[in-house]
């Protein structure tokens, strides 16, 4: 009898504490995932940071947590991973009642690019852990991961070549809306700066003089448009990192910056050009726009959707980025060495990608080794 009685109250205890989990197990159960940082940059180490409250009496022996993100943000003790396109972590803990639990998860960004984690699982056993309940928890987590900085021995010599370059067109570059005086002419002045009614007056030729112009600015074009039938990623790359970099240089120069693509971002949508700026923010801008740049996807032919923007401005000096080096672009560039444009062409290589650059730009050309 008092085995008959024991049994049963052990199955009453067991459909008892069975009823309480299923009814009670999420309630004021929380989780909450976020970054030590909002942005980083390759090769950085970060913590995500894991935090589970159960604000109630009933304890939860057996939890588990899992959560998807991208493979490229790499966290230690892969064992309790699986990873395929996507990282899957699934840790397993326990709360007991009223309790706090906050958990440091390092990784490193191996790779650029914009990551989220948008969902938290969470499953829950009963005492006897006979059965199990599942919890989808909703997160808005996001992190930007920055292109990495060029520290190669030959970048400093190459920058300030640009930079040189860059400093003198500023300061021989005339704004016509900044009227300085009347001088006299001299045989380099053009014709349509001859102030006819001040040389009336004199019976001597004399021209408008100007200020030099404040606004000289440099603008990035980058082209990732593929130059072989196999995708050299680590040269598209390269080419992200460039951009980033002599964004920060020039930047840190007092120099406005503007950056155009061809490459379409994470929506499949080309971006928007970013137009020149100055300051620390303008460089959180373009560095956000260069990690959501997609490589996977298709860019636009890069002539016919960005020969205009190389054309339209002579306070500009342009600088391209692009391993791609075909006839259409190249003739582009030629064309505007006739004109007497200002421009460089940055031209990333590897083992496996030779350039070979017209004659009329070869003095206009910067060949970068890729590390």
């Amino acid at each position: 009898m008092n085995l008959l009685a024991a049994v049963l109250g052990a199955y009453f205890l067991y459909l008892l504490q069975k009823y309480l989990y299923r009814k009670w197990w999420d309630k004021n159960l929380e989780i909450e995932l976020k970054f030590n940082k909002d942005t980083a940059k390759e090769g950085d180490s970060l913590t995500l940071v894991e935090t589970i409250t159960n604000r109630k009496l009933l304890p939860l022996p057996l939890l588990k947590v899992k959560f998807r993100t991208s493979r490229n943000l790499v966290f230690p003790g892969m064992e309790n991973a699986s990873v395929t396109d996507n990282y899957y972590r699934s840790d397993v803990l326990s709360l007991m009642m009223y309790q706090k639990l906050t958990r440091q998860l390092p990784f490193l960004c191996s790779r650029r690019g914009y990551y989220t984690v948008d969902r938290v699982d969470i499953i829950c056993s009963n005492l006897f852990l006979s059965s199990e309940m599942v919890m989808d928890c909703p997160q808005q987590l996001s992190l930007y991961v920055y292109p990495r900085t060029v520290t190669a021995p030959s970048f400093d010599p190459m920058f300030k070549t640009l930079l040189g370059t860059v400093l003198t067109k500023r300061f021989t570059n005339e704004d016509p809306f900044e009227f300085r005086g009347i001088r006299e002419y001299q045989p380099y002045d053009a014709l349509k700066s001859v102030n006819w009614k001040a040389s009336s007056k004199t019976g001597e030729l004399k021209v408008n003089a100007f200020n030099y112009t404040s606004s000289f600015q440099v603008k990035l074009l980058l082209n990732l448009e593929q130059e072989t039938a196999l995708k050299q990623e680590d040269l598209e790359e390269e080419s992200i990192r460039l951009a980033s970099t002599l964004s920060e240089k020039f930047l840190a120069q007092g120099i406005p910056v503007s950056l155009l693509t061809n490459c379409r971002s994470l929506t499949g949508e080309v971006n928007e050009t970013i137009q020149a700026g100055s300051g620390i923010h303008h460089l959180d801008t373009i560095n956000k726009a260069l990690s959501l740049l997609d490589t996977s996807k298709t860019p636009l032919p890069f002539v016919s959707s960005l020969e205009g923007q190389c054309l339209e401005s002579t306070t500009e000096y342009v600088i391209f980025l692009s391993t791609y080096q075909k006839e259409d672009f190249q003739d582009l560039l030629c064309h505007m060495a006739a004109i007497k444009m200002d421009f460089i062409w940055i031209l990333p290589v590897n083992k496996d990608i030779t350039a070979a650059v017209k004659e009329e730009i070869k003095s206009k050309t910067i060949i970068w080794t890729a590390a």
